[in-house]
């Protein structure tokens, strides 16, 4: 797998280079809800099976095995922002206003999530009543400074 970005990407990367002071990495792949979204992260560990795949503005992207995969080879990805394009995320671009994305070689958005409803059974919802809730004693005897 190869990732490359865009010079938009590499504009906004820069920025957050100048605004913060440890080291940046991107990870995808590592999202719960956006599976294959890009995200820049400050100081962070991209986990024991992700690699490096490419790099934006020097800063380098790393995916886990089951995402490298999906692209054998040289077959690759570029990363691009869309600007205004707003999720809650903790990236770091998001605090410019502007969403990092995937694009395939032909400029198409890469959506790799299917979508899944959730059906909750009613005995295993965080959402049923569950009547007055009390700590375990060996709780209640805690003291924090």
């Amino acid at each position: 797998m190869r990732v490359t970005g865009t010079a938009a990407a590499a504009r906004v990367v820069e920025k957050a280079l100048r605004d913060r002071r440890g080291a940046l990495v991107f990870t995808i792949g590592t999202g719960c809800c956006e599976s294959t979204a890009p995200f820049l992260y400050e100081d962070f560990w991209p986990g024991p099976d992700s690699t490096e795949i490419g790099e934006v503005a020097g800063v380098p992207v790393y995916a886990p095995e089951y995402l490298r995969a999906l692209y054998p080879g040289d077959e690759g990805v570029t990363v691009d922002v869309e600007e205004g394009s707003m999720a809650e995320s903790m990236s770091i671009e998001t605090e410019y206003g502007c969403r990092f994305i995937l694009r395939d070689p032909s400029g198409a958005p890469v959506e790799h999530q299917e979508q899944v409803s959730c059906d909750v059974p009613e005995s295993v919802s965080g959402l049923r009543s569950r009547g007055l809730q009390e700590l375990p004693e060996v709780l209640r005897r805690v003291r924090m400074r």
